[in-house]
């Protein structure tokens, strides 16, 4: 069992000796309450490339003090945190699975190791208002920290910091209009907000820790230059909705699929952009596989959303409760079962390796001759290759099929998969051309690109949802019910299908 808070905190380096400023009149403190110091000793843990510290993640195992226990805190930003607190266990020499299954995604799959030993001598004073409520908490800390690394010092590092943090449950402008009025106290005794405001990153310096290391962003105006931005905006929007799908929180399947999509743009449609090595094609591969699972999941969605009402309320009208209610069930379980694969993709070795190269091109990007040209130069290389390719999956998608509309209720799963190809092609297609800008590529080809993603969207729905009413009226009638309500949706399907059929042959006569 675990619980989580949300820590707002300002940290201050103080002179060892230097007296604490006076912080009555500041930020609503009229009164302070002083209390006996006490020792904390907490080890950190990390991978053996410090993945969570490059995540901006620590977890400890920390003894004494009133919140004893195995903390994991992930840093919002430089004074917020989220920490989430799990019991103290016995056994000092290993990580507790609760917490190491809180951490699966930050480190990467990897094993822990202890990589820092810090003690400390704490005093808190308790920063009240008017009212004798408490507005914050001081701790004054006196730091030993101890490098646990086979090239460690062998003598520890000391200093002296202290740390402000609002009672918890503050909002946080009121937190932070008191940290200003702090700043000034503390500037006034030679005192400042920390260059380093964690223990264990200013513990860390001079560590081998290569995930650590950065370099340089590619240069302004060059094709790498976006790529990297892009990159860097799909892999934090990807990590946040991974979180939520991997605690059981309630994503945005559709925002999901969008980001998974972009990423496997990204590096699909530009792969001679990065190194030529097998774990990028490995990692282009696994966000191939990513963009699929999430594209059915978004998919059961919208199922969920549209299938049980016809798209006009006349048609709507005799649609029947029971069938309504059946259509809705199913479609929730198709969701469920979807989700369900992406949360077991995510699980899957492919998913950590495509997160160590979306890590390297952030961070540590390494530009090719080919990315470092012109988005207009780089763009002309892609349509060569990308233009072809939609062109043949929608041909193969569209063009063996029947102008008889009973015809689309017959389409097997392959006929299926290769329109779900098609589209997956042009939408990828349409979205690796957004990463280099509006005047990269000819604006004639984005749109008849994009016209081909968005018939081609409407177009698989509406064999997915055939699919699930055909299942489900055989059911129906087997059961001896009534399936003219399944007819009614199958109809309006029908026509939905034939209409995106006959807009598919238009855009890709002129992709």
């Amino acid at each position: 069992m675990s619980d989580t808070h949300l820590e707002i905190e300002r940290t201050y380096d103080l002179p060892e000796g230097g007296d604490l400023p006076d912080l009555i009149g500041a930020g609503g403190i009229l009164r302070t309450e002083h209390q006996e110091p006490f020792d904390l000793d907490a080890t950190y843990w990390d991978t053996e490339r410090y993945d969570l510290v490059a995540a901006r993640v620590t977890v400890r195992r920390r003894t004494g003090g009133p919140d004893a226990g195995w903390h994991i805190k992930r840093a919002a930003s430089d004074t917020v945190r989220h920490e989430e607190h799990f019991p103290l266990t016995d056994d000092a020499d290993s990580v507790p699975d609760d917490v190491l299954a809180a951490l699966f995604t930050e480190r990467r799959g990897r094993g822990l190791r202890p990589v820092v030993r810090i003690t400390t001598t704490r005093t808190v004073t308790r920063l009240l208002d008017e009212d004798g409520d408490q507005v914050g908490e001081l701790a004054d800390d006196h730091v030993t920290a101890q490098r646990l690394d086979d090239e460690a010092p062998e003598s520890p590092r000391t200093w002296r910091e202290v740390e402000v943090e609002a009672v918890e449950g503050v909002d946080p402008q009121i937190a932070h209009e008191l940290f200003a009025a702090l700043d000034g106290r503390f500037a006034a005794v030679g005192a400042g907000p920390a260059a380093v405001s964690s223990k264990l990153a200013r513990a860390l310096d001079g560590a081998p820790a290569p995930r650590l290391q950065t370099a340089d962003r590619p240069e302004k105006g060059t094709a790498a230059r976006a790529l990297t931005k892009r990159l860097r905006k799909l892999r934090s929007a990807l990590l946040t909705q991974e979180a939520l799908l991997r605690s059981g929180g309630q994503a945005d399947l559709h925002e999901t699929a969008e980001t998974a999509l972009g990423i496997a743009a990204v590096i699909g449609s530009y792969r001679p952009a990065f190194p030529a090595t097998e774990a990028v094609d490995r990692a282009a591969e696994a966000a191939d596989g990513l963009a699929a699972v999430t594209a059915r999941a978004a998919l059961a969605e919208y199922l969920v959303d549209r299938l049980p009402r016809a798209s006009t309320p006349a048609q709507d009208a005799l649609v029947d409760s029971m069938t309504r209610e059946r259509i809705l069930a199913a479609t929730r379980e198709r969701r469920s079962v979807a989700v369900r694969d992406v949360v077991a993709f995510l699980h899957g070795e492919p998913f950590l390796e495509l997160l160590d190269v979306l890590d390297d091109a952030v961070e540590r990007p390494a530009p090719t001759d080919w990315s470092l040209r012109s988005p207009k130069q780089v763009a002309q290389d892609v349509s060569a290759v990308e233009k072809p390719r939609v062109r043949q999956l929608v041909r193969d998608a569209v063009g063996d099929d029947d102008e008889d509309p009973s015809a689309v209720l017959d389409r097997e799963a392959a006929a299926r998969e290769a329109t779900e190809a098609a589209w997956r092609a042009a939408t990828r297609a349409r979205v690796a051309m957004d990463v280099l800008g509006d005047d990269a590529f000819p604006h004639a080809l984005w749109k008849r690109i994009g016209d081909a993603a968005d018939v081609l969207t409407e177009r698989v729905r509406s064999l997915h949802a055939l699919d699930v009413l055909r299942v489900h009226s055989g059911i129906a009638e087997r059961g001896g019910e009534g399936t003219f309500g399944y007819g009614v949706l199958a109809g309006d399907r029908v026509r939905l299908a034939e209409q995106s059929y006959d807009e598919a042959v238009h855009a890709l006569n002129r992709v």
